[in-house]
Order: C-alpha cells, then sequence, then structure tokens
C-alpha cells in the first residue's frame, strides 16, 4: 500500500510540475548545429503559426524556381475569406500580390494571407501545397520531428484537418535551413512593413525584435499550442537559434527567451582558433635557402566555448627532403576543446625552400 501511495505521488509530481511550468519544451543551439541547452526537445506538440516558416520556405522555392513572382497578383475566392484568425482586410475579387501575401504571412501572420499563397501555388488545390510542405521535410531529413498537415497552424476547430505539430529539434532545423533564405530573413527582421501600396501597415508579431540580438523569425499562438517562437539572434559574433513551444503567455515566453538568450551570451564566447592567413608558428630550417620560414593553418576555424574553457593546439612535423614547393603539407595540427579533439588539419608553408636535405627543428 505504501509503494501504491508513493507511486502516485511521483504521478502526481509530474503532472504538477508540467503544468506549473512556462513551457513545454525548448532549445538553444548555434547555426553550426551544435545544441547547448534543451529541454523535452524531441516530443512533438503543437505548432500553430511557426507552421508559417515550412509555408513560407515552399513560397520561396516557387519563386526560385520561376513558378512565381513576388509582383504576381493572387486573385482572393471565397474560400480564402473563409479562413479566420489572425488576418489581413481582404475581400472577394481582390488581387493581391505575392510579395505583399508574403509580408502578410511572415509579419502579421496572416492566416488567409498564407492560404492565399498556397492555394496560388498549388493552383488552386491546398493539399498539394501540403505535399510539397511535406516532401521539403522529407528533403530536409525532418519528417520524423515535424507533421504538417495545414499552410497556417490553426487547430482542428477550425480546420478539420490534424494539428500541425513539431518538435522544438524538428523546428530548430528548419530554421537553419531559414536562414539559407536571404529574403525571408531580411524580412523578418523589421518591425514593421507596409502592403497594398503602403496604404495599410502591419506590425511584427515578434515583440523582442532588437534585444538581446534579436532579429527573427517566427512566433506563433492558439489555445492548444500555447505560445510558440523560434528565435534568431547575434551577439559578438555568435549566432544563435532558440526555439520554445508551449510557452503559458506572450510575457512568460518573451521573458524566458530573453533571459536565456543573455545567459548564454554571458557564459559563452566565439573563439578564433585559427586563420589560414595569420602565421600559426615558426621553424628554423636546417641546410636550407632560408633560416626561417612561417607556418600557416591549411583553414579558419572558430567555434562558440564556454568561458575558462581548456584550449590547446598540437602541432606535429613530418620529416621532409628539398625541395619544398610553395603550399606543400609540412605537418598536421590537432585543436583540443577541453581534452577533446575538436578539429584538426593540415600545416603548410606559403613559400618555397630549397637545399639538399634537411629537417625541420622548432624554434
Amino acid at each position: 500500500m505504501k509503494k501504491i501511495i508513493i507511486f502516485f505521488l511521483m504521478i502526481f509530481n509530474l503532472i504538477y510540475a508540467e503544468e506549473n511550468k512556462n513551457y513545454r519544451s525548448y532549445l538553444l543551439g548555434d547555426q553550426l548545429g551544435e545544441i547547448y541547452i534543451k529541454e523535452n526537445e524531441r516530443k512533438l506538440y503543437p505548432l500553430a503559426s511557426v507552421t508559417k516558416i515550412m509555408t513560407l520556405l515552399v513560397t520561396y522555392d516557387a519563386i526560385e524556381n520561376n513558378e512565381i513572382t513576388p509582383k504576381d497578383k493572387v486573385v482572393i475566392d471565397k474560400e480564402i475569406l473563409k479562413i479566420n484568425g489572425s488576418k489581413i482586410w481582404m475581400y472577394e475579387g481582390q488581387r493581391i500580390t505575392v510579395e505583399d501575401l508574403i509580408k502578410a504571412t511572415a509579419i502579421h501572420s496572416a492566416n488567409n494571407a498564407a492560404y492565399a499563397l498556397a492555394k496560388y501555388i498549388g493552383k488552386g488545390n491546398v493539399d498539394i501545397f501540403i505535399k510539397r510542405m511535406k516532401n521539403k521535410s522529407i528533403e530536409l531529413g525532418i519528417e520524423e520531428e515535424v507533421e504538417f498537415f495545414t499552410p497556417t497552424g490553426l487547430p482542428t476547430s477550425m480546420t478539420g484537418k490534424p494539428m500541425d505539430k513539431g518538435s522544438a529539434l524538428g523546428i530548430y532545423k528548419l530554421s537553419l535551413e531559414a536562414l539559407k533564405y536571404d529574403s525571408l530573413i531580411k524580412l523578418a527582421s523589421q518591425k514593421e512593413v507596409s502592403i497594398y501600396n503602403g496604404k495599410q501597415n502591419l506590425k511584427n508579431r515578434n515583440k523582442i525584435i532588437g534585444k538581446e540580438g534579436v532579429y527573427g523569425l517566427k512566433t506563433g499562438h492558439h489555445s492548444k499550442a500555447g505560445y510558440n517562437m523560434s528565435v534568431l539572434s547575434e551577439n559578438s559574433g555568435m549566432d544563435i537559434v532558440y526555439v520554445i513551444l508551449g510557452g503559458k503567455n506572450e510575457e512568460e515566453r518573451d521573458y524566458k527567451i530573453l533571459k536565456d538568450i543573455r545567459k548564454f551570451y554571458n557564459e559563452y564566447k566565439k573563439e578564433i582558433f585559427l586563420n589560414e592567413n595569420i602565421v600559426l608558428d615558426n621553424l628554423k630550417i636546417e641546410n636550407g635557402n632560408k633560416n626561417n620560414i612561417d607556418v600557416y593553418p591549411e583553414k579558419s576555424f572558430s567555434k562558440i566555448v564556454k568561458n575558462g574553457s581548456q584550449i590547446k593546439i598540437l602541432l606535429k612535423y613530418y620529416p621532409i627532403s628539398f625541395p619544398i614547393y610553395k603550399n606543400s603539407e609540412v605537418g598536421h595540427y590537432k585543436i583540443l576543446l577541453n581534452n577533446s579533439i575538436i578539429d584538426e588539419g593540415e600545416l603548410l608553408i606559403k613559400e618555397k625552400v630549397i637545399e639538399n636535405k634537411g629537417k625541420f627543428k622548432k624554434m
């Protein structure tokens, strides 16, 4: 009986803790794919309008493939007008440019704009567009981490379809892909845009743009999802992506994002380990036509590291025979971070050395 009571107390505590957290999952990683902090990052949750990141990527792909252009005009019909939630003003028969629909989707998170894009690119069939969203997921290798059924992220009660879901890890990977789309990133960083030839202004629903280096990317919310966001931030050469799902409300979500990002920037730094154009070592040469020669790494290397980390660069030189030609490999280097190898490569010289025989001797 005692064991049963303890078991139920443990279950109650777990449920209570889950209900009283101000989020469901989150993740912070850099733009190279390294993750620094995370919680429940693999569990799928409703995405709400964070779904529109994929909607926008598929739209930009269609532009890149010359299927559509930003100046194309989309005719608004009754089906599009039925889409509720966040939206922009439009009327039946109105002709809205793809460019304005993209702005409304990215900045104002307008569901009717996202739906209009999907229907236009799908040549009248939104399901064709959804198929492209799914195919893009497969292409990116995140098909197990995201599930798309609509271009908007609206709940089932408003669409009649399953809810779009994803994990913090899946949205992190999707956000890394979004960073390759310069037009989207430039747009997402704006606090306000205008549509309809300047007749209507739209404010960015991301209210933390400009704080702690934040410059994007997409918010999302409905009652089943909570308050979600994928955030892009840069500070002192550190480019990071932060994803949070299931925030209790907008204020607590934004507070956690900024607190975690600020803490990260205080505890980490961008370390430039090697620069391929800067001398790494200087060697004395015996029996050569030059007494000393500069040695360079074959490539530059930098990485975000925690303050106080132990860094070592180990050099090992090869036996050589003359002549040694420009850009010859004369040794090997290894970079150690806290006694673990994080990168390695060849050592090069950038000038010719001649003589009969010789060997390197470190000065």
